[in-house]
């Protein structure tokens, strides 16, 4: 089986609603109080997942406050990370095709949407419009 068809037979299999939006690439639609969405993209010889939370922007303020929140966060969660891109401030995970298993798909995924239950309402303070509903694919 290649690797979009695991990926695909995984989605179906844990019930993620989902839109295949490239060959290999897929916008997976939760179902939590944010509609949030997550971006899974196969770049061999990984499948990475994504999502956007907001931008930092000139006027953001307490920037170090801000990260060392992020930062915070981080040691909570087990199969995904907040960063930084370019100005962007990201919920991202990946993990291995070679020897993926539906667990470590299912745990990416639930680590990040209990991230985005969990987290999104203590990031409000440096946005107010914190959402994960601005994915799409790069």
């Amino acid at each position: 089986m290649s690797s979009t068809e695991t990926v695909e037979s995984y989605l179906r299999r844990c019930g993620m609603v989902h839109d295949q939006v490239e060959a290999t690439t897929w916008l997976i639609h939760l179902e939590d109080a944010r509609q949030s969405r997550i971006l899974a993209r196969i770049e061999e010889p990984i499948i990475l997942f994504s999502t956007p939370i907001f931008e930092v922007v000139e006027d953001t303020h307490d920037r170090v406050g801000l990260f060392q929140r992020l930062l915070e966060l981080n040691s909570e969660l087990m199969h995904s990370a907040y960063a930084l891109q370019g100005k962007r401030v990201v919920l991202s995970g990946a993990q291995a095709l070679e020897n993926l298993d539906l667990n470590e798909f299912q745990a990416v995924l639930d680590d990040m949407t209990m991230a985005l239950d969990r987290h999104l309402p203590q990031l409000t303070a440096w946005n107010g419009n914190a959402s994960a509903n601005d994915a799409k694919p790069a």
